[in-house]
């Protein structure tokens, strides 16, 4: 069966849909692994302050050089993963 040509308008249309929704994919996918992995890194940072030998003074110098969002609260369900995850 042959087909005629393709209308390039409708090819344009098509392929301009499907980078929109590729890109809005990648945005999305990227923003939830940065956010993973900052509430992983937190997670493995929580109880720091326990630790003997560190005190406030290095814990301020850790968090200054690192940065505060290292050191949020981290929900239970990301808690969960990094435990799950103890290899990375």
């Amino acid at each position: 069966m042959l087909l005629g040509k393709k209308n390039h308008h409708i090819e344009k249309v098509r392929n301009e849909g499907y980078n929109n929704g590729y890109n809005a994919g990648y945005k999305h996918g990227k923003a939830a692994g940065m956010k993973m992995a900052t509430l992983s890194i937190a997670a493995k940072f929580h109880g720091l302050d326990k630790v003997p030998g560190i005190g406030p003074k290095l814990i301020d110098k850790i968090t200054t050089h690192f940065g505060k969002e290292y050191f949020q609260e981290v929900p239970d369900e990301y808690k969960e993963a990094v435990r799950n995850a103890k290899g990375s």
